[in-house]
């Protein structure tokens, strides 16, 4: 089945500070990641790592001053109409990426972030930031575009800073997105980046929490994924897995045996450090990470899925001297299983319309959590 992307608003062109910025303006304006992290810093105040996010109509404005909008529409049109192979496309594309990576943004895009990251973040020169992406397509019924676009970790330096937005801009078009997107999208040349910028945290700690039990589908509990270090528990290492039970007993699935963690480095990016030995969330952490879920749970509106169910929550967390750091929140993605009981779902039902498949079959889990 191929999903046509939804309409976005295309005239903002200011940047916005996370306190502007709430879920209803996902898609639309910005893409998921910024506005579900500005509802987690309206409920959750002080908890979550500081952040701006740069909206769609900011990318669209440089890539129409620059004539990439008209090279990008063209492209996608002439292969449609037949007058150029995939291959052909691929690299049409591939040029118009490395265009967009080469931009300059404008001097008024410049004075906004300057303005705004030293309102949020501080002084110039004294902090670094993640920049990751963040499209309209992020987070669609039947397609989630999560991942297939950059993020860059721990950015220092305000200039660094600045030219890598459109580095990250221009991972939209990158083979990978290209090839998950070309068979699905009824409209790809309609995909659209903002950025979330988000100040470096010194984190510990870090991992996911999941409101449900991972191991036991369908049994009360919540799944933690914890390594140590900077982005922990993301990248599939071997981290502490646990299952924190409604009677407050915990359940150790895995050890966190990398021997190695990251750590942000002075000069910018990530440095290798030795980790810790032995456990890595003690019992203050594990009841933080309670409180927390049980907040998120009463405080979020619930989202459901194909079958009405409610999803669970995936939160991306950090902790910095035993205190707990919010990064994401996002409704849990299981396309393997929603694509198989939509299939068994099908061929229970001979009468109604066969239920549409998902577009394709996610099998990357969040973090380390099996």
């Amino acid at each position: 089945e191929r999903i046509t992307v939804p309409p976005v608003d295309l005239s903002l062109h200011t940047v916005l500070p996370l306190a502007d910025i709430h879920r209803q303006l996902s898609g639309k304006v910005i893409g998921p990641k910024a506005a579900n992290l500005g509802e987690l810093n309206r409920l959750f105040p002080g908890r979550v790592a500081p952040a701006i996010a740069v909206p769609f109509g900011i990318y669209e404005m440089h890539l129409r001053a620059n004539g990439l909008r008209d090279r990008i529409n063209a492209a996608y049109a002439e292969s449609a109409a037949g007058a150029l192979s995939k291959d052909e496309l691929d690299n049409t594309l591939a040029g118009i990426r490395a265009d967009i990576t080469a931009l300059r943004l404008s001097e008024q895009t410049s004075q906004q972030l300057a303005d705004a990251m030293a309102r949020e973040f501080g002084a110039p020169g004294s902090y670094g930031v993640f920049i990751r992406s963040d499209t309209n397509v992020e987070d669609l019924p039947q397609f989630t575009g999560a991942g297939l676009s950059e993020t860059l970790p721990h950015i220092v330096g305000f200039d660094s800073q600045l030219a890598g937005i459109p580095r990250v801009w221009a991972s939209v078009l990158s083979p990978r997105a290209l090839a998950w997107r070309s068979s699905l999208l009824t409209n790809p040349e309609q995909i659209y980046a903002s950025v979330l910028v988000m100040k470096s945290v010194p984190s510990e700690k870090s991992g996911v929490l999941v409101t449900s039990n991972l191991t036991a589908p369908g049994q009360p509990g919540m799944t933690v994924s914890t390594a140590w270090g900077v982005g922990g528990a993301v990248a599939g290492e071997a981290a502490e897995g646990l299952v924190l039970l409604p009677d407050g007993s915990t359940q150790l699935l895995f050890e966190a045996k990398t021997p190695w963690q990251r750590q942000l480095a002075a000069r910018g990016g990530v440095d290798w450090v030795p980790a810790p030995s032995g456990r890595v969330l003690i019992a203050s952490d594990i009841e933080q990470l309670r409180d927390l879920a049980r907040d998120v749970v009463q405080k979020y509106e619930p989202v459901y899925d194909e079958f009405g169910r409610q999803r669970p929550w995936d939160i991306e967390f950090g902790f910095v001297d035993g205190e707990l750091t919010l990064f994401q929140i996002r409704p849990l993605v299981e396309r393997n299983t929603q694509r198989a009981d939509l299939a068994i779902d099908r061929l229970r039902s001979t009468d109604a319309a066969p239920a549409p498949l998902p577009a394709f079959v996610d099998l990357t889990t969040t973090g380390a959590t099996p």
